[in-house]
């Protein structure tokens, strides 16, 4: 049983999943987006008026799924997409398309993060390795200011995955929603006190070597 793993090794058990044993990637950002819905509809967090802040990668792609879900819950959520939407991974642009189809219309800026009762941070995942920039960390920190509980979608946006660094400014969570497996850069340094509780939910990703023995034991049965 793998304990934790590095942005690396995540990614390299992601494309193995994608590519090799073929799960669509929009099945795994729907799985994902299920499951930060079980976190946000277990009671602790107030859904009165939800953000979610979604960037260009499939990590926002998540996010603009839990947008989604809210809203055919009937839950009052506004869609803030950071960056031109053009430059957008296939999947997250096709994730936002049928957003729109639902009637949900991303938002390009927030006057006052203290208007919401709890905020969804999917702007950027595990695969962030370069400082984030100042633009996006000025929306960072005043996310943080606003004391709002947030919820983050697989990593603190602006932590490293691997060493619980601060890559420029990162997101101080009540939350984390993380995938398939805990990312090392949680469980240490920076990693301790931003994530707040953490949540490790299965989406189907494995690694090559668990899903032999997975084969084994199937074949055994």
């Amino acid at each position: 049983m793998i304990e934790s793993v590095t942005a690396q090794e995540m990614q390299r058990f992601s494309h193995y999943t994608t590519d090799e044993i073929g799960v669509h990637p929009l099945v795994l950002m729907e799985r994902a987006a299920i499951s930060v819905m079980e976190v946000l509809g277990a009671g602790t967090f107030d859904l009165t008026n939800v953000l979610v802040i979604a960037g260009l990668g499939n990590n926002g792609g998540d996010g603009i799924a839990v947008t989604r879900m809210l809203a055919q819950k009937g839950v009052n959520v506004d869609l803030l997409l950071l960056g031109d939407e053009h430059r957008a991974t296939p999947n997250t642009a096709k994730q936002l398309d049928i957003a729109r189809k639902y009637g949900i219309m991303p938002h390009n800026r927030v006057r006052d993060f203290r208007h919401y009762t709890v905020i969804v941070d999917a702007l950027f995942g595990a695969g962030l390795s370069k400082p984030v920039p100042v633009k996006l960390g000025e929306i960072i920190k005043r996310v943080n200011a606003a004391n709002i509980p947030v919820v983050s979608i697989d990593i603190p946006s602006g932590l490293n995955a691997t060493s619980g660094a601060i890559l420029g400014s990162a997101i101080r969570a009540s939350a984390t929603v993380t995938f398939a497996y805990p990312k090392k850069g949680l469980l240490q340094n920076e990693g301790l006190k931003r994530a707040g509780n953490i949540y490790v939910k299965d989406i189907g990703v494995y690694s090559p070597e668990e899903l032999s023995n997975f084969r084994k034991e199937s074949s055994n049965q």
